[in-house]
């Protein structure tokens, strides 16, 4: 039964863990209101992740940016740049359990459990570079806990992550 509540509150835990952190920064000096296209750089088709997730961050992005106010284009105003990177990770927790009496050393023993867990931190870095000037003017970075499942459940963990990051965005 300890067990078991240990396991809930490594879950708990973890999921607490699992909150996207974001940050932006931007050229004060651009004029956001100045671009009315977005198109994605050829090196964004060759950021290292599987063909879906790809297409998930790109319908994403595409998306938080029709919302502000920009279509895509073959000639864009802005070229949209991306990285990702992911570690694997482990947390490792010991408990430690007493027998009853004085001191702790009483009745029942003593004895501890260690639980191991393996989880893959990601980060997604999103540039936005002036086509005409050649330069970056926006750039947010993602980071928190991958989600380990697969179709709709990660497609919503996508939309959601590329919607906070985009939170930061400047207002066009």
């Amino acid at each position: 039964m300890k067990r078991l509540i240990i396991f809930v509150l490594i879950g708990v835990l973890l999921s607490a863990c699992s909150s996207i952190r974001t940050t932006a920064d931007w050229d004060p000096s651009a004029d956001f209101r100045g671009y009315n296209s977005f198109g994605f750089s050829q090196s964004f088709d060759e950021i290292k992740l599987n063909d879906l997730d790809k297409r998930r961050i790109k319908n994403a992005i595409k998306l938080e940016m029709e919302k502000r106010g920009y279509v895509l284009s073959s000639q864009p105003d802005l070229l949209i740049n991306g990285y990702v990177t992911a570690v694997e990770k482990t947390v490792v927790t010991n408990t430690h359990y007493g027998g009853y009496g004085p001191y702790y050393y009483g009745w029942g023993g003593w004895y501890t459990s260690t639980d191991v867990s393996n989880y893959r931190e990601g980060t997604l870095i999103v540039s936005l570079i002036d086509v005409r000037q050649k330069q970056l003017i926006w750039e947010g970075r993602a980071e928190g806990i991958v989600a380990p499942s697969g179709g709709q459940k990660r497609t919503k963990a996508t939309d959601d992550m590329i919607e906070q990051l985009f939170w930061k965005y400047p207002i066009k």
